[in-house]
């Protein structure tokens, strides 16, 4: 912010010092009033001249006061610590809020406070010096430095200057470690992730592999008892038919004169056999 107001206060200077027939003309009419006094004139003149310089200066250290002011409230009140405090892993604390956030009036007395300490004295200081009051501004670089010396020094508490004035204290936010335990539960939790997803590819091809072979063995059985029908049903064909053509040959050989006379042998043998067993239990009575 200082070097941009910085070029554009010399821009500005310079626009204004290059308006020269604006400025001729000016000098032209003071010397025209003076009624002689040419060198009082031309000392007005100057006077003028370095007034209007020292003024667009004075703007720009004005703007540069209201701007570190406005980036200090602004970042107190939202998050509670500059960019310089997020770099160094530190934030500003309420003491009179229980979460430690800060109102608006504590961050802008704080804002305050800091602006004054960091740029404030040393601007009032430089537009001194320039305007020529050479004794204020040895008094307002004394000040500036002794605001700076004196705040940097914690008091009882480990607490500031500006921290008692605005009621807060500097605390360790504690960012880098939060990010780092949370990089490394993110790296854990993908290592296991990782390795839970190994193990479902592992479980998905036992499973896998046990299913065909589930498959296999069941087309292996099919194939077994397919087989084993296949081999039976000739055995049970020629079982059939050998006992089909076995009853109708022993009905042929019955039905045919052999048979007849072997029907007749055999119950002629019979009677002769019952008639000798009558006889004999006779004799023995």
């Amino acid at each position: 912010m200082a070097a941009l107001l910085a070029s554009v206060t010399h821009y500005r200077i310079a626009d204004y010092l290059s308006d020269w027939p604006g400025l001729a003309q000016s000098g032209g009419w003071d010397l025209f009033r003076a009624n002689g006094d040419w060198g009082g004139a031309g000392k007005a003149f100057g006077r003028d001249v370095f007034g209007e310089i020292l003024l667009l200066i004075g703007e720009a250290f004005v703007v540069l006061v209201l701007s570190v002011f406005a980036y200090q409230f602004a970042a107190l009140a939202w998050k509670g610590r500059t960019l310089g405090k997020f770099l160094l892993d530190i934030r500003v604390h309420s003491l009179t809020d229980s979460r430690g956030r800060l109102s608006r009036w504590q961050a802008a007395r704080r804002a305050a406070a800091s602006t004054v300490v960091d740029v404030g004295l040393y601007s009032a200081a430089c537009v001194a010096l320039l305007a020529g009051k050479f004794v204020l501004s040895l008094v307002l670089w004394v000040a500036a430095v002794s605001a700076l010396v004196l705040n940097a020094v914690p008091l009882a508490g480990g607490r500031t200057a500006i921290d008692r004035l605005a009621g807060t204290t500097v605390v360790r936010a504690g960012l880098y470690r939060k990010s780092w335990q949370a990089a490394r539960d993110a790296a854990i939790l993908e290592r296991g992730t990782q390795g839970a997803q190994v193990g479902m590819e592992r479980v998905q091809a036992v499973t896998d592999a046990m299913k065909q072979q589930a498959q296999q063995l069941a087309e292996d059985e099919r194939l077994r008892r397919l087989r084993e029908s296949a081999r039976s049903a000739p055995l049970r064909r020629l079982g059939q038919d050998a006992g089909r053509h076995t009853g109708e040959a022993a009905r042929q050989l019955l039905d045919s004169d052999r048979g007849q006379q072997a029907q007749d042998a055999a119950k002629r043998v019979g009677a002769n056999l019952r008639a000798a067993y009558g006889k004999r239990r006779r004799t023995r009575s």
